[in-house]
């Protein structure tokens, strides 16, 4: 997870109780402009689903664009409000749960404040600490692999363990490999992993869910057969494991999930795979996509080739495929596993096209 850039708590009428310049070294904005813009434009959306007899969940917003490159994400803790300012290519599962978890900490450590609050702001200003504690124990996987940042060295001086693990970040070797190497635990190179992170000294490479679905490029097949064929540093008895990486990469067409790949290599664990796919992520071989099917309308001479329940999944998929709903939202709607959908989908062949969202 990159780190956003500001995070701001308020009360409904405006009030900032707390704020956060989490990129240090950025100019501040005026406070009380941004406050006060995300309270009205709140108040606005409530009031406008009060008219329209909407209950108030549906008047809440969960986020405000600012133009094409920022976004304000926002969460709701009553009587709080939460934005946190981030760059658009950086919201993910993980920035919505981490300013989750910031409301929910903030509500529960100064409930009884903020709720007698008498005018002092200042009181809030420990809950820094906090923000960093949260940021740090945001899920890091081990097979993740950290790369530097090419200014790394300039705003703050590194720690003797920090700087003896910066010797092995090369942005091949993965976090496990790294842990292995230094003689460490796991758990204490995430520690310090999380440290540089904050401090913005290094990346991480994309994390790789189970229900995860890839694109390879065009070339990626071409491009691993060149890596393994005619890299005359490639020592020899390192081919066996590039024969068995490259197998799994060739399973990937854009379907599968990472847990179904894992089940065609008994002999290899999911988080071997993982560990697989995240390395040729970060060597920019993949690309991680949602696949948004959208289905030409089907004709009788197509349907009479289905019966019963895979006639109605046909009819199913015919009113729910229009090119907006991922695999997961059509699954969750219609509530047929994924699996069955994509099969289906394989079916129908041409009468299917797809919309493709790409996941940086």
């Amino acid at each position: 997870m990159n780190k956003p850039y500001f995070l701001y708590i308020l009360k409904a009428s405006g009030l900032c109780l707390f704020s956060y310049n989490l990129k240090g070294y950025m100019r501040e904005f005026e406070e009380f402009l941004i406050t006060g813009f995300i309270s009205a434009i709140s108040t606005f959306s409530r009031e406008l689903n009060k008219q329209f007899g909407y209950s108030e969940e549906y008047g809440r917003l969960s986020s405000i664009p600012i133009n094409e490159n920022f976004e304000i994400m926002i969460s709701y803790k009553h009587p709080l409000i939460g934005a946190l300012i981030v760059g658009k290519k950086d919201i993910d599962e993980d920035m919505k749960n981490f300013l989750e978890e910031i409301m929910n900490e903030f509500h529960l450590k100064y409930e009884d404040k903020f709720m007698k609050f008498e005018g002092d702001i200042s009181i809030f200003d420990p809950f820094k600490d906090e923000v960093e504690r949260i940021y740090g124990k945001m899920g890091i996987f081990s097979f993740q692999i950290p790369k530097l940042q090419k200014d790394y060295r300039k705003r703050i001086d590194f720690n003797k363990n920090e700087f003896e693990l910066i010797k092995f970040i090369d942005g091949k070797n993965d976090i496990k490999e790294i842990s292995l190497k230094m003689g460490k635990e796991i758990d204490e190179i995430k520690k310090l992993i999380s440290t540089l992170l904050w401090n913005e000294k290094i990346t991480l490479s994309e994390k790789v869910y189970d229900e995860d679905i890839y694109e390879p490029k065009i070339n990626l097949f071409h491009l691993i057969r060149t890596k393994v064929f005619t890299h005359e540093k490639e020592e020899i008895t390192s081919s066996e494991k590039r024969s068995i990486e490259f197998e799994v990469l060739k399973t990937i067409d854009g379907f599968k999930t990472v847990h179904e790949i894992s089940e065609e290599f008994q002999n290899l664990s999911i988080s071997d795979i993982k560990r697989i796919i995240s390395f040729y992520f970060s060597q920019g071989y993949l690309e991680k996509v949602e696949l948004y099917p959208q289905i030409i309308k089907l004709d009788d001479n197509f349907l009479k080739n289905f019966q019963n329940q895979n006639l109605v999944l046909c009819y199913s998929l015919e009113n729910t495929c229009n090119g907006e709903l991922s695999l997961l939202e059509i699954s969750n709607r219609i509530d047929i596993p994924i699996k069955e959908i994509k099969k289906m989908l394989v079916n129908m062949g041409k009468q299917v096209t797809y919309k493709k969202k790409y996941i940086k």
